[in-house]
């Protein structure tokens, strides 16, 4: 039975048997099965595609998840700074400012300049140009 599935469809056997393995040890059952059910249906689809002559087009199907997933992944430790090799992740804090109480308000910048001393007494009737 097995010498009849194409190499591609096999292989997205094998990793579909690994997961169902973990979610039985994991006692998840319902999803266990749900996984075979989806397992059978999609190498069946997979192996007759294969079968039509699509063998490059069922690999790309197989793989490009496969690809994906370590490529999103190896983004994602880049970006937040996680190197799986080490067992422990260093955060880095923002500086900080004297302590203070809680916040009141925004920041307050330095004193603004004052303008030319504003005249004090009534009003004076300014010279017209001529």
């Amino acid at each position: 039975m097995i010498e009849k599935i194409c190499p591609p469809a096999l292989l997205y056997l094998g990793f579909s048997m690994i997961q169902i393995t973990i979610d039985l040890f994991q006692g998840d059952y319902s999803t266990s099965l749900l996984k075979f059910i989806v397992m059978l249906i999609f190498t069946t689809i997979l192996n007759l595609i294969c079968l039509n002559g699509f063998t490059k087009l069922v690999w790309f199907i197989v793989l490009i998840p496969i690809l994906l997933l370590t490529y999103i992944s190896s983004v994602l430790f880049y970006v937040f700074g996680i190197n799986p090799g080490k067992t422990s992740v260093n955060i880095q804090k923002q500086p900080q400012g004297p302590a203070q109480g809680p916040a009141q308000g925004p920041p307050q910048g330095p004193p603004r300049p004052q303008g030319p001393p504003r005249p004090q007494g009534p009003p004076q009737a300014r010279p017209q140009a001529q």
